[in-house]
């Protein structure tokens, strides 16, 4: 339902808007649906939408990207002519349980007799069968659309606190692991003071990066920095001198 609701989205903006780039699309979502239309700003980047694009629209593999929150999701659903996501969802699912077609047949009379379907059925069973059938049609619908949810074997993880937590991939803010496959048990963010042993035997013990703040943040492990997503580099004694930490 997510990947429906994302493809009929950027197909509809191509249509409509006669955009026909990957990063046109996402600009156009950002200032102009959110930004513009909604007055809402910072609530998600250029490059997450267009990561979108380009995990569900051009089926790529190994897009470090989670599943869109609420917000965005009713945003897309307004755009294609929805009040929300639920009310797209309840569209979907109903337009894709077709209803039974139990006719009565004619005899040679010109009257109408009750008869049987082609496999034999009655009619007249079909008639009073007909809403559990459909029931049973709606509750396999809706198992179908969940069970990936309920079952997904999750790698994706969210930044709490001080670390990262494993989570299912559809948390908001969660990012896919399998392709920065950071060490979640090792990998926790540290102050760092004069007394530590910043390396053992010339290899560091500590990586850096730079929060949206531009502060330089360390950490005990190789990965991604929880905020910006950019690759942190191993300390250096040029930066521990810069912090402070190095007297030499």
């Amino acid at each position: 339902m997510i990947e429906k609701l994302i493809v009929d989205f950027f197909k509809k903006i191509e249509t409509d808007e006669g955009i026909d780039s990957r990063n046109g699309k996402a600009v156009f979502f950002v200032q102009e649906l959110l930004e513009r239309r909604h007055d809402i700003f910072n609530h998600v980047s250029v490059q997450t939408i267009s990561r979108l694009h380009k995990k569900y629209v051009e089926k790529e593999e190994n897009i470090p990207v989670g599943v869109p929150d609420l917000f965005v999701k009713d945003v897309m659903a307004e755009y294609l002519g929805f009040e929300d996501f639920e009310n797209y969802k309840e569209s979907i699912t109903i337009d894709s349980v077709k209803p039974f077609s139990i006719s009565e047949e004619n005899n040679l009379t010109g009257k109408k007799v009750k008869g049987k379907n082609k496999l034999g059925v009655s009619t007249t069973f079909l008639k009073k069968k007909a809403p559990i059938l459909i029931g049973a049609i709606l509750l396999v619908s809706v198992f179908i659309f969940y069970k990936d949810i309920l079952f997904e074997k999750s790698n994706c993880i969210v930044w709490e606190k001080d670390q990262y937590k494993e989570v299912p991939c559809y948390y908001l803010n969660s990012i896919d692991n399998t392709t920065y496959h950071i060490d979640i048990d090792r990998f926790k963010k540290v102050t760092l003071t004069k007394d530590m042993e910043f390396f053992t035997n010339g290899k560091e013990n500590f990586w850096y990066g730079s929060n949206k703040d531009g502060k330089r943040e360390f950490f005990t492990a190789r990965g991604i920095h929880p905020e910006t997503l950019k690759e942190l580099a191993p300390i250096t004694r040029t930066i521990l001198k810069d912090e402070g930490l190095l007297n030499e």
